[in-house]
């Protein structure tokens, strides 16, 4: 598996207050980047080449999103701030397994799951950059009148990094025309812009565990863990937005017994919803 970390250089706008690219995303922005180089993806379509979505990477070490929890504390200042971690040290959910439960004693946070204990001191993140909110006009050219909408963008502090199954170098190359294309909505306007700082091998192997982690929204008709579910409307296409279905799905972080591979295909334009599962 490799870990592909990017550096952005600009905000990017995905969805409402998101600070992270779904898998949902990459997917189809490599599969645009793979069509225009003219190269094929049989083995993104067929699921040879699976991919993450973006998580933060501090001082090259590899975040992920914080799994299912319960949040146990008499503190309330300290309760707070449990609830409020969002990230946590891949090589915690290496060696805990979740589900979790995050305590408090005296003045330190714990994280306990499976007989294990660490405590919570540096190895955690709260937040990782800067959500942006914009407010513009529309004209209304039947009416003549203005209409307000507004826009949501994230900027990340720290390179961002994302999982990659089968990485080979058609997608290397899908990857640097990402880097002048962007990724996200309004690229046209500088959006999504970013270069590519490393790629490298991570080992996330991982003894059986009675859940998975997704790593990007996911479906599932099985047993699941998760603080909510997400009913989204799939949209395809990466220059011009084509409608699919709509679906209930997980969000990342969830723990599942079993993921559903979707492939969705309509007018030539593919989305593929099956993150990487660890």
């Amino acid at each position: 598996m490799k870990l592909i970390t990017l550096k952005f250089t600009s905000p990017y706008s995905i969805g409402e207050r998101e600070n992270h690219i779904d898998a949902i995303t990459l997917y189809r922005a490599l599969i645009k980047a793979l069509t225009l180089l003219e190269e094929p993806f049989d083995e993104i379509k067929n699921g040879e080449v699976k991919f993450s979505s973006t998580f933060p990477v501090v001082n090259g070490k590899l975040y992920l999103k914080i799994p299912y929890r319960i949040v146990k504390c008499t503190d309330r200042d300290k309760e707070k701030m449990l609830k409020k971690i969002e990230y946590i040290d891949a090589d915690i959910f290496k060696k805990v397994s979740p589900p979790y439960t995050l305590e408090c004693e005296n003045d330190v946070g714990y994280l306990v799951g499976d007989g294990e204990k660490v405590k919570l001191d540096s190895n955690f993140l709260q937040s990782y950059g800067e959500s942006v909110v914009q407010y513009k006009n529309r004209m209304d050219r039947v009416n003549n009148s203005a209409d307000i909408y507004s826009t949501s963008s994230f900027i990340p502090n720290t390179p961002v990094g994302f999982l990659a199954t089968g990485w080979n170098n058609r997608l290397e190359k899908a990857l640097k025309l990402l880097e002048k294309l962007g990724i996200g909505k309004d690229r046209n306007l500088g959006y999504g812009r970013f270069t590519v700082q490393e790629v490298k091998d991570i080992d996330l192997t991982l003894p059986n565990r009675e859940y998975k982690y997704v790593t990007g929204r996911a479906y599932t008709e099985g047993e699941y863990l998760s603080e909510k579910l997400e009913r989204a409307q799939i949209i395809g296409g990466d220059m011009d937005a084509v409608l699919h279905s709509i679906l209930v799905l997980l969000p990342v972080g969830s723990l599942i017994k079993e993921t559903k591979r979707i492939v969705l295909e309509k007018n030539n334009n593919i989305v593929i919803v099956d993150p990487i599962a660890l």
